[in-house]
């Protein structure tokens, strides 16, 4: 059991919600909606509605469950559910995880132009991962410094940049940025979803850590709700900004959108590379976040019966050790995967966010359930919660109506290999006899 004395307080929980969204999501924003235009705002908009109210699902989930964390959520709706969300989960977030590192690497690409190559750039996320893998091992604590520092300058970069940056917004140019995609305007807000939506990924992440957070039941509700404004605003904020300071050709062009906004605003390259560099480490350390978040859900859905026991077991430090080792080898077979498709910086992104997002949706809309049937259960006839769980679940459709066809049907291939191996892992001997 985790020492109380290494728990982490109201401070460092709203860090470690925080350090979870504001990692590769906001460091990639300007440049992949540059591909559609300024229009992308309503997308924002629409998103972050959305995002809230799937953040009030956890909100709410910490104040009624011991364990509010989707994995748990999805195992009180049925066993069955249980484990398919903790294959969902997990390994959804694996897949988010390696594209955490590959963001971070983008920036630094700039100082490395070798990342650029698939091969160096899977060899070098290999390394993180094992490095960071060895790091988790030693708890929390050091985790929640080194993610404090790195996203604490992450984000007054981005501040600056979401303040200081409008006395160079140009309306003009913001508008003729609106829609450079050349789709209708309906199709144009929604090709924005799928980046946004994981931009938005990690709600969840104090709910899934509730075990190493002092007084559960009244930090996480409060820490998931004030971290999730605090990035709404830095996000919508500075991302809105950079698409009226440039061109968006000129945005697409510039994997660090952010060195070159603060380029512009202080006249200096010595700081745009400061801040890519920043940048770059932020994303980078807020990996650490998620490595533990994983193996925190894992071994929920362990405890469940629903996982591997080796999910189960902690060190000495409280942490989930054996996970985080069987973690680190999915997520490098997933960058050998990587590295075989020959993706380079930009490829690999896309494709380990689409997956991984989509994956992590079906979770999400089992624990909006959760709430429904803890209320019937209870003889509650709450309609706020109702509110709550159908606007979540409308949040969460728009994002398969936002995917592709061929993203669909990869995700759907993806779901019967996990089914298949959950069947063959967790069958019992003699059953269907």
């Amino acid at each position: 059991m985790t020492d109380e004395t290494k728990k982490l307080g109201l401070v460092g929980a709203v860090f470690l919600i925080v350090s979870s969204l504001a990692g590769s999501g906001v460091i990639a924003l300007p440049q992949q909606l540059a591909a559609t235009g300024s229009i992308t705002l309503i997308s924002f908009i629409l998103v972050t509605i959305g995002a809230l109210f799937l953040t009030l699902v956890y909100v709410r989930a910490g104040t009624l469950f011991d364990d509010p964390s989707p994995t748990a959520l999805a195992t009180y709706v049925s066993p069955i559910l249980g484990a398919k969300s903790g294959f969902f989960y997990v390994y959804g977030n694996l897949i988010s995880n390696v594209s955490i590192l590959i963001a971070g690497l983008g920036y630094l690409a700039l100082f490395v132009p070798e990342l650029n190559h698939p091969i160096a750039l899977g060899i070098t996320v290999i390394i993180l991962i094992w490095l960071f893998v060895a790091l988790s091992l030693r708890g929390v604590g050091i985790i929640t410094k080194v993610v404090s520092a790195t996203v604490t300058l992450l984000l007054i970069s981005v501040i600056i940049t979401g303040t200081a940056g409008w006395l160079d917004f140009d309306p003009t140019l913001f508008k003729q940025n609106w829609n450079v995609s050349g789709d209708p305007p309906g199709k144009a807000i929604m090709s924005g979803f799928a980046i946004l939506i994981f931009a938005y990924v990690g709600v969840e992440s104090v709910a899934t850590n509730n075990e190493h957070i002092s007084n559960p039941k009244k930090i996480v509700p409060i820490a998931t709700i004030v971290g999730f404004i605090i990035v709404a605003i830095i996000y919508i904020a500075s991302t809105t900004v950079i698409e009226g300071m440039f061109p968006v050709k000129e945005i697409q062009n510039a994997p660090a959108s952010f060195a070159l906004a603060m380029q512009h605003i202080f006249h200096s390259k010595i700081i745009a590379d400061v801040v890519s560099a920043v940048m770059a480490i932020a994303c980078i350390a807020s990996f650490l976040v998620w490595n533990l978040s994983s193996a925190s859900a894992a071994k929920t859905s362990a405890d469940n019966g629903f996982l591997p026991k080796a999910y189960s077991y902690t060190n000495k430090h409280g942490i989930n050790s054996k996970g985080l080792v069987i973690n680190g080898v999915i997520m490098t077979v997933v960058e050998l995967i990587l590295m075989m498709l020959g993706s380079n910086v930009a490829a690999a992104f896309n494709i380990t966010v689409t997956i991984s997002v989509l994956l992590l949706l079906f979770p999400y809309f089992w624990s909006g359930i959760a709430l429904l049937k803890k209320d019937k259960a209870t003889g509650s006839k709450s309609i706020s919660t109702k509110i709550i769980v159908f606007m979540s679940s409308v949040f969460i459709m728009s994002a398969f109506a936002s995917a592709t066809l061929d993203e669909l049907w990869l995700v759907i291939a993806l779901v019967m290999v996990i089914m298949a191996v959950y069947a063959m892992l967790f069958t019992k001997k003699g059953e269907g006899a």
